[in-house]
Formats: structure tokens, sequence, C-alpha cells
């Protein structure tokens, strides 16, 4: 799966317009979703610059972000059956 079909899926399955995801705008409801795509992205093996050039990020942001979801992964049981549902939402685009 490349990269702007993991944001189309990450769009429709948390209910927000694509424009709006890949926009810098830093409502929660936008920025949580990029930072599960920016993990799954960087846990498929993209190189940080090319995460960080499709969301118009620096590399220390896509970093944050990827930090930010493995924190809630290895804490709670719940971001991990929230991203186990995600993933089989967005095999669905592939």
């Amino acid at each position: 799966m490349n990269l702007q079909q993991l944001a189309h899926a990450a769009a429709d399955y948390y209910g927000v317009a694509y424009v709006d995801l890949i926009s810098p705008c830093r409502q929660a409801k936008f920025v949580r979703p990029r930072h599960i795509c920016q993990w799954i992205a960087k846990d498929a093996g993209y190189k940080q610059s090319d995460i960080a050039r499709f969301w118009r990020l620096d590399g220390s942001a896509v970093h944050y972000g990827c930090k930010m979801v493995q924190n809630q992964l290895d804490t709670s049981k719940q971001a991990v059956e929230d991203l186990k549902k995600f993933m089989k939402h967005a095999r669905q685009w592939d």
C-alpha cells in the first residue's frame, strides 16, 4: 500500500475529508490519524524522509508522531485493538 492509499483509507475510517487529513491543520481529529499513518508507513519500511515529504513535514515531526503512536500501543490494549481494526479497513484500499 502506498502512502496516498493509506491516507485515503485513514480519511475514510476516521470520517474526515482526505484534503483535511493531509492539510497542516492541527485539530486532534486530523492529527491522530496522521500519526497512525506515519507509524504504519515507518513500520512498513518507508524512509522517514519519504513519509515527511508526503505529509509536508520535517523528519522530527514524523519521529514525534511515530513515538506517540508507539507509546500508546505499548500502554493501551485499546490502542492495539483500534490499530488492528484500522489495518483491516486499510487492506480494502490496497
